[in-house]
């Protein structure tokens, strides 16, 4: 099945394995996409905000990571409030990756079966 979408932007960083993954499926489905490397570009307050609303802080937050284990006590009680915004704009790799959009769809992660499920579901 070969995926095709109006738009398809990957964010993520370029040595994360599971945004190499995604790209590479991408590349080889046929899928043109924009890759937003969070390291490279800046991101936008109304970026994360849209994120914040449609994804759900809980599940766009890598709480398991070195960024958060490194971050201090201060900053961790920041992005459970509501300065969440500012502490994810200052260290983007917070978020867990890759975060995907197409089209109104946001997604966290890389699974090729519910990307595929989008493309139908938009048919």
């Amino acid at each position: 099945m070969k995926v095709t979408t109006n738009m398809t932007t990957l964010y993520g960083i370029s040595n994360c394995d599971t945004c190499r993954k995604a790209k590479k499926w991408f590349n080889e489905n046929g899928t043109k996409f924009d890759f937003f490397d969070f390291r490279k570009n800046e991101l936008t307050q109304v970026q994360i905000e849209i994120w914040i609303d449609k994804i759900g802080l809980d599940q766009l937050i890598n709480r398991r990571g070195t960024t958060w284990r490194n971050l201090p006590d201060e900053l961790q009680d920041q992005v459970s409030k509501s300065k969440n915004v500012d502490v994810l704009l200052e260290f983007p790799t917070l978020m867990k990756r890759p975060i995907i959009e197409i089209d109104d769809y946001f997604l966290v992660g890389f699974d090729a079966s519910v990307i595929k499920q989008i493309e139908i579901m938009k048919m």
